[in-house]
């Protein structure tokens, strides 16, 4: 089995495969692989780089890229296996590390259309964007596809990690939907309460100068 190809039509059987039969190692592969699609125009319209040599803007945002993939996929792992624990789930880390990595296999498959923005709009797509009320540099239409596509591959890598999860804590993927939802709520509410602690010292910082 090819999990980067089968990925697509045989979802489940390629996680089982992974779960089974790929060591930690290809985790450490899969994600490379998607730092070097996506973290290639990670930091497109940021302009922090501007000015910057083409080559040296896309060797830094994938290693940027790739080291925060490495870091979210021990959270991520993490979470999902206590969360999951949570509604009834019976999984262990060591299983879950191989299928955390799994929605990245579909983001490599970015690569053609990332990289064919690059060779046509280069350094263009890194700057401040100065058209198109300042969402981007891109013609609207291509900015549009391209997120269309980014956000249809993104549904399914949650279809993916759906099925991974509940694959691993032996419940449905329904139940791993709800694992990823309980997540998404607690950094909400986690990013909440740190905007709501930095507003409180910045308000009080301005009270005690005025």
């Amino acid at each position: 089995m090819k999990p980067l190809i089968s990925i697509w039509s045989q979802p489940t059987k390629t996680l089982q495969y992974l779960l089974e039969k790929k060591s930690v190692g290809y985790g450490f592969l899969i994600f490379l692989l998607s730092s070097i699609s996506t973290g290639s125009i990670a930091m497109a319209t940021a302009g922090i780089f501007g000015g910057m040599p083409l080559a040296f803007i896309i060797i830094v945002s994938i290693i940027m890229t790739y080291g925060g993939s490495l870091i979210g996929w021990v959270i991520n792992t993490a979470m999902y296996t206590w969360v999951g624990k949570w509604l009834g789930g019976t999984g262990k880390f060591s299983d879950m590390i191989h299928i955390t990595p799994a929605p990245a296999i579909v983001a490599i498959w970015l690569a053609p259309m990332n990289f064919l923005l690059i060779a046509v709009y280069g350094s263009r797509l890194f700057e401040m964007p100065t058209v198109n009320l300042g969402i981007t540099n891109l013609p609207l239409g291509i900015y549009f596809l391209q997120n269309l596509i980014t956000i249809g591959v993104g549904i399914f890598g949650t279809v993916i990690a759906c099925k991974g999860i509940g694959l691993v804590h032996g419940f449905s993927a329904w139940r791993g939907l709800g694992v990823v939802a309980i997540i998404i709520a607690i950094f909400f509410v986690i990013v909440f309460l740190i905007a709501l602690v930095f507003g409180a010292i910045i308000f009080s910082i301005i009270a005690s100068l005025s």
